[in-house]
């Protein structure tokens, strides 16, 4: 066979140098695009993505075919592959789908920090590339905010996780205390039956109102009444956390003024709120099933069929917008003229919540998404952080939706009674700011609801600060995790409503469940006394 002439050394270095230039050009090229994200002369991308997202909003019936949905597809040139995920369902999905590989392109997840620490060791989280700080700026500028993001590149040595913030331009109280401990109650029953309305009650407060409630019956609903509806994590926060902080699930091992940690459970407080729990129920102020009562099933009788006296209703103005054009629609009524909202205190007067870290679970990516993928979508919730991305998401379309008035303040057009979401369902592109910042400022929700939330958020702050009665958010033994803390971890809402429901005495019942839970947690407060 024929062959052509040897090249030279020098022409192979030629050759080689020419091939190396054209990498690096292509390199250079692919980085000035995005990795492939490549855009035309009006700075649309080019290819169109099918990105696989888990989120916690029901989409059904087609309800993301509408201009909201069309506006984020078009502009970002993706299409979704939605998965749901039901709440119940949350944390035993997403341990399946990362530990098999199965992780869509990104989820919504709630976070567990051994998990996390775990799942990143194991390679089961795709790694952020180092600069991304840059090229997002505005997520993060947010990421910064939640505090776990920089405790975790600490622990980790890079960005695995995108903790999502629950304020970023609009923090209503400092300190910060969580959203819950808020109730909701029939202010026209209160006046029917002579209970004042205040601003804070006592556990025992509203025990009574509901006693009167149950006797006298203002609403006329006859057996169908339910003077407290609350689900068995709704009783805990509203009857147990007043009176003993640290029985909480979030927090119940904390470091005592004798320097040395307790698991709050075991506390007599707890036992306090225990008892005050088991008299509502015995009492009939509960309902005889309200333990198996899932997601809003307490909150239904109140505003669907009208029924409850008091429901627990958390601290957000959204929340009490959401009630109203609940009740607007199921009751036909206006519910200002029946709704008074409060928090609740202990029985000694002080008001107890924990102190709350600015950031409620976080975005993950598949290990193996690609670089075009993961840009496009940092690209998405980066828009969405910004002030016109937030417009869009919490009000809709200026002109459509909202403008501005002639003082340039924010005026919301969706006719009374309707909100965003009746209009634009399931608007889960605001995958990583949490609705509550917003919510604090937004005119789509009543100003009255608004005002009314910042209030109560800066009196729990003033309360909890007076009396020295907030956990506060401990870094170090939050994050803090080994096989001991995983196996003194219980589902206390249900562990306190067994316990309520047990016959005999309580206070023997509730010693003889500290004690036989003793042999798990005692290992784990000898290793945080020893190492905190």
């Amino acid at each position: 066979m024929k062959t052509g002439k040897k090249l030279s050394v020098k022409s192979l270095f030629a050759i080689t140098l020419c091939l190396l230039m054209l990498v690096v050009s292509a390199c250079s090229n692919s980085s000035s695009s995005e990795g492939g994200n490549e855009k035309d002369a009006e700075g649309n991308y080019k290819d169109n993505l099918t990105i696989s997202v888990a989120n916690l909003t029901e989409v059904k019936n087609g309800n993301m075919d509408n201009e909201f949905h069309k506006f984020w597809e078009d502009k970002f040139n993706i299409k979704w592959d939605y998965n749901y995920i039901d709440w119940d369902s949350w944390g035993e999905k997403l341990r399946l789908w990362i530990n098999s590989g199965d992780l869509p392109d990104v989820a919504v997840w709630n976070y567990v920090h051994g998990d996390a620490i775990n799942n990143i060791d194991q390679g089961l989280f795709y790694k952020f590339p180092d600069d991304w700080k840059e090229r997002w700026p505005n997520v993060a500028a947010a990421y910064k905010l939640t505090g776990l993001g920089d405790k975790l590149e600490e622990l980790t040595g890079g960005t695995y996780v995108l903790p999502r913030p629950i304020y970023f331009e609009n923090k209503p109280a400092d300190p910060l205390t969580n959203q819950i401990g808020v109730i909701a109650l029939r202010k026209d029953w209160a006046e029917a039956v002579g209970f004042e309305l205040k601003d804070a009650y006592t556990t025992s407060e509203l025990n009574q109102f509901a006693e009167l409630v149950k006797e006298k019956d203002p609403g006329k609903v006859g057996n169908k009444l339910v003077p407290l509806s609350y689900n068995a994590a709704d009783a805990m926060t509203n009857i147990i956390m007043p009176n003993s902080v640290h029985a909480m699930t979030d927090v119940p091992f904390y470091k005592g003024e004798d320097g040395k940690f307790h698991w709050g459970p075991a506390d007599p407080e707890t036992l306090t709120g225990l008892k005050l729990m088991q008299k509502a129920y015995k009492d009939g102020l509960l309902n005889p099933e309200f333990y198996t009562w899932k997601n809003n099933e307490g909150q239904n009788n109140f505003k669907v069929t009208g029924t409850a006296a008091v429901t627990s209703l958390g601290g957000l103005a959204s929340y009490r917008q959401g009630l109203d054009s609940d009740m607007r629609k199921n009751l036909g009524v206006d519910s200002d003229d029946l709704v008074h909202t409060a928090i609740v205190l202990g029985d000694d007067g002080k008001y107890r919540n924990m102190e709350q870290a600015n950031f409620w679970s976080a975005l993950i990516f598949n290990p193996n998404i690609s670089d075009e993928k993961f840009e496009r979508i940092m690209d998405l919730i980066d828009y969405s952080a910004t002030k016109e991305g937030q417009l869009l998401i919490n009000m809709g379309f200026e002109g459509k939706d909202w403008k501005y008035d002639d003082n340039k303040e924010l005026v919301n057009l969706l006719p009374e009674g309707t909100t965003l979401e009746d209009k634009y369902p399931a608007r889960f592109e605001g995958l990583y700011l949490l609705g509550d910042d917003f919510s604090v400022v937004n005119p789509a929700i009543k100003k009255d609801y608004r005002d009314r939330a910042v209030e109560l958020f800066q009196e729990k702050a003033k309360l909890g600060t007076e009396s020295k009665s907030l956990a506060p958010y401990d870094w170090d033994v939050n994050l803090y995790d080994s096989k001991a803390k995983s196996q003194a971890s219980f589902d206390y809402q249900n562990e306190y409503a067994n316990l309520i429901l047990k016959g005999g005495d309580l206070e023997a019942n509730w010693k003889e469940w500290v004690n036989s839970k003793m042999s798990l947690v005692q290992p784990y407060l000898d290793e945080l006394n020893e190492k905190f």
